[in-house]
């Protein structure tokens, strides 16, 4: 209670808790469809959006949704070349972007004051306006992905056999991977790269291990992150640590807290 009563402290709580399950629900897709390499990937795209916003003066948010959804695409078309794999592309665009941020970052003076933050994040600047923007997006993506739950589902598990029965696995599977790609620029220039990340993929793991229904994953992979959020604040209060980094390291002690319950309860 004493934490709540700074306006910071629970704009950053409400952040953590929207972004982080955003990206824990969306995560599962990342999961099932063994992609895991392209949430970091488009992390780090983010990041690089946001560079580029702060170097040009474009609102960082709109700089970084517009790349992110761009790069989410170009992720999306099949590759057809034999020699050059989608996990090589990823790579290549991984790379790339970090690269690039590096340095557009070092050039900019305003955005070299906050690099460190844009990479671990720091949800202790966030304000009304951030907290409104993921509030919106979390809403809105939610309500898609619940209404076409069931198909994107399919597409994940086997999107040949989708097609197959006729539904249309390639507007499904593009429509996922777009929503997955608003949430990460959404998310990022508030929580950085390693929260977007960790969250993408730490709490669908505990989901995925303690789960059997499909339902149950999603549910248990949202309270990790909902769960790891004050948590995570109210050790980074107390013990001076980096906000999002105290989180994510909350979300990998519930996986192992997790792990060990199971394995007790199978004996």
């Amino acid at each position: 209670m004493e934490l709540l009563s700074e306006v910071f402290l629970r704009y950053a709580l409400v952040s953590a808790v929207l972004a982080g399950g955003l990206c824990a629900f969306l995560g599962v897709y990342v999961m099932l469809k063994r992609i895991v390499f392209l949430g970091i990937a488009l992390a780090e795209t983010a990041a690089l959006g946001v560079a580029i916003g702060l170097l040009i003066g474009l609102h960082p948010v709109i700089s970084s949704f517009v790349l992110t959804v761009l790069v989410t695409l170009l992720f999306w078309i099949p590759v057809r070349s034999s020699s050059v794999s989608r996990e090589s592309l990823i790579g290549y665009v991984y790379c790339l972007a970090g690269a690039l941020s590096v340095i557009l970052i070092a050039k900019n003076p305003m955005a070299e004051s906050r690099g460190f933050d844009i990479v671990s994040g720091n949800l202790l600047y966030a304000g009304l306006s951030d907290l409104i923007i993921i509030a919106s997006v979390s809403v809105f993506l939610i309500v898609l992905n619940m209404g076409f739950l069931r198909k994107f589902l399919f597409v994940s598990f086997d999107r040949e056999t989708a097609r197959a029965v006729g539904l249309s696995a390639t507007f499904y599977d593009s429509l996922l991977y777009v929503s997955l790609g608003i949430a990460i620029s959404v998310s990022m220039r508030t929580c950085g790269v390693l929260f977007v990340f960790g969250s993408l993929v730490i709490p669908p793991m505990a989901g995925l291990l303690f789960c059997r229904r499909v339902w149950k994953v999603f549910l248990v992979s949202v309270l990790v992150a909902v769960i790891s959020a004050p948590v995570g604040l109210v050790a980074s209060y107390y013990m001076d640590l980096p906000t999002a980094p105290a989180i994510i390291c909350v979300e990998a002690g519930i996986l192992i807290l997790m792990f060990l319950l199971r394995r007790f309860a199978g004996r």
